[in-house]
């Protein structure tokens, strides 16, 4: 009985002893206990952008990158070098370069402290260099297998990292983005969506003997890890592509500088494609700010375009100047000066202007031309033969707040609101610096800017049918649920039965165009109804220490930015398109074929009649027809 209690006691006291170096172990024991416990991260990919059907974007996986410590590592490396070199696929010396600093860094520290071993000295021994990025599957196998004398090579490891990949980057780089190495974004919707689409880190706590097996894991020492939220785009892959298919090839047939296009659902207000094409010019010059451009140009072909550094580093990178850069919109933008006129009542469809056979002067003295000479239009006309007489006329007998309140409603001069990094606000002249020259300035499309993504949202106005003609939806950049989206009644900007007015005017301006295309051998079997513009291209904001040259008027003269804007089907319209088209080339501007009509046009149309398809819309005329042929029945010819 007693040596049953003795042994009891002595249990006891062992059981004691081990509960205190457990919960308060000595000062002494603290960095042995220390060493024993482990945390092990356990990590989790993040979620997936994927179009507005589901298809991926940027997906997340987990590859292998080796590191090295260099503590460990063969000192002298020797053969070590060359074999890791090979098997991750650098150059020995570029891998020397990565480990050397730290191993011999190393070596300094240990002969200082030679014989003791003070921790604030050893903690500052380098045991971590990275060497080379995420390994393709068969060098993880190559470095798993190197070998020295049939034993692995010391201080080589493999660690678990997350990797990024992106399935659309030829036709969606910087609408994408992408991520930087933490996986947090860089750039479009992946530094949009970082909040969205981060994982939650789990981990693992648990206890090591002495030869650092795990012993015992603590109650609540596992932390599971929580893979990041999926986000839908609005972007419908395929539409992307046909976007850029078209654009790039209608840039390169003008010969011009570059392109931007946009593609709005107009019910929903989801942003289906946006593509920001940027083509070399080799011969273009930069702009040296010392002298002004005369109105047609001095014989120089400048780089209009502002060169973008980020594009340089990756495509991703690039800036989005559908939504990060401001244009003045030229004669696109009278669709809604006209509308504002009627909405007002200063103006009514049938009116009769003089045009003056297309040149003339405001009653302050400014010249005004027109492209096409009339002495007379009806205001319809006006519209439709894109007369800058006409429209200044008309526009005159607004006050400056009917006109200026009426583009602010319309959405500019404030941010869409698609939330994309560097969306721009555009522009607006204030209030207090209204003036005459301005009313007339805005009248065909000048003194204002705008981004692309403004202008297909503003045109929406005239695709929305019903009561729901002249409003416009919030712009949106991920899927949204239809139902709901038809819920939303939209913001009104003009009375429904004027949205209407101008769309059925409209439609002659592409009925000119599909003429005109069907000449050349291009049919169309969707009706569409839009609007062409054409606008000198600015200088922009000077560089530092440079200003703009006295007797500049602030464009480059014989320069433009061409644009085209429609909706379509004209029946039941489903998307806007917009195409703007940078410097059309030399020889189209001495040819005067620069213009938004022939130029921007085209792809304008054949963008919209894929899309159309791809989307399964009915067409508006029978199969075996075209719209150039029907309205030719229609009108007796």
């Amino acid at each position: 009985m007693v040596a049953a209690t003795g042994v009891v006691a002595l249990m006891a006291i062992m059981l004691g002893r081990v509960i205190q170096l457990q919960v308060s172990p000595g000062v002494n024991l603290q960095p042995f206990i220390s060493e024993r416990l482990t945390k092990v991260p356990e990590l989790a990919p993040c979620g997936d952008l994927m179009d507005i059907r589901g298809r991926p974007l940027a997906v997340s996986k987990f590859g292998y990158r080796v590191f090295v410590d260099p503590l460990e590592f063969p000192n002298p490396p020797g053969a070590a070098i060359g074999l890791l070199a090979d098997a991750v696929g650098m150059k020995p010396q570029d891998v020397a370069r990565r480990i050397a600093p730290a191993m011999e860094g190393n070596a300094e520290i240990i002969e200082a402290h030679e014989g003791d071993d003070p921790p604030e000295e050893t903690s500052r021994l380098k045991r971590y260099v990275t060497v080379g990025g995420v390994l393709e599957d068969w060098r993880v196998e190559a470095v798993k297998a190197l070998r020295i004398d049939k034993k692995p090579i010391p201080g080589v490891h493999l660690e678990t990292r997350p990797v990024r990949e992106y399935t659309a980057a030829a036709v969606a780089a910087s609408v994408v983005g992408m991520v930087g190495a933490d996986q947090i974004g860089l750039s479009g919707a992946e530094r949009m969506f970082t909040p969205h689409v981060q994982p939650e880190k789990g981990s693992l706590k648990y206890v090591r003997d002495a030869r650092g097996e795990p012993m015992w894991i603590f109650p609540g020492g596992y932390v599971p890890p929580a893979r990041g939220r999926d986000v839908r785009l609005s972007i419908d892959l395929e539409v992307q592509s046909i976007v850029v298919e078209e654009l790039k090839r209608g840039v390169a047939d003008a010969d011009a500088a570059g392109g931007r296009c946009v593609v709005l659902d107009p019910h929903s207000g989801e942003v289906l494609a946006m593509a920001d094409y940027v083509r070399p010019l080799p011969d273009a010059k930069d702009y040296d700010w010392n002298a002004p451009i005369p109105k047609g140009g001095n014989g120089t072909r400048y780089r209009i375009i502002p060169k973008d550094t980020q594009a340089a580093i990756d495509p991703a990178l690039a800036r989005n100047r559908c939504v990060e850069d401001v244009y003045e919109p030229g004669s696109t933008f009278k669709a809604f000066m006209w509308s504002t006129c009627l909405m007002h009542g200063v103006t009514n469809v049938n009116e009769v202007f003089p045009t003056y056979g297309g040149s003339w002067k405001t009653p302050y003295g400014r010249p005004v031309t027109d492209v096409h000479h009339f002495d007379h239009l009806k205001w319809s006309e006006v519209l439709v033969q894109s007369s800058n007489i006409g429209m200044t006329q008309g526009v005159a007998r607004l006050t400056f707040g009917q006109a200026r309140d009426s583009i602010v409603s319309l959405g500019f001069g404030r941010r869409a609101g698609l939330g994309l990094p560097g969306e721009s606000p555009g522009m607006v002249t204030s209030e207090k610096d209204w003036s005459k020259y301005t009313q007339t300035s805005v009248a065909f499309g000048y003194e204002v800017g705008v981004t692309p993504v403004q202008m297909a949202r503003a045109f929406s106005a005239y695709c929305r049918t019903g009561e729901r003609a002249g409003t416009i939806p919030s712009v949106r950049f991920t899927a949204t649920d239809y139902d709901s989206a038809m819920a939303d009644p939209g913001r009104r900007v003009f009375p429904a039965h004027i949205a209407q007015t101008t769309r059925e005017t409209m439609k002659g301006v592409t009925d000119g165009l599909d003429d005109k295309l069907a000449k050349q051998h291009e049919y169309f079997r969707y009706e569409a109804f839009g609007k062409s513009g054409t606008a000198q291209a600015p200088l922009g904001k000077p560089p530092a220490g440079k200003k703009k040259p006295k007797g500049s008027d602030g464009y480059f003269g014989g320069q433009y930015n061409v644009s085209f804007i429609a909706g379509g089907p004209y029946e039941d319209p489903r998307v806007v398109v917009l195409v703007v088209v940078d410097d059309p080339g030399p020889e189209l501007v001495k040819a005067r074929r620069y213009f938004g009509s022939p130029v921007a046009g085209p792809i304008n149309r054949r963008i919209m009649e894929r899309t159309l398809s791809y989307m399964g819309v009915t067409p508006s005329v029978p199969y075996g027809q075209s719209v150039a042929g029907a309205n030719a029945e229609q009108s007796g010819r």
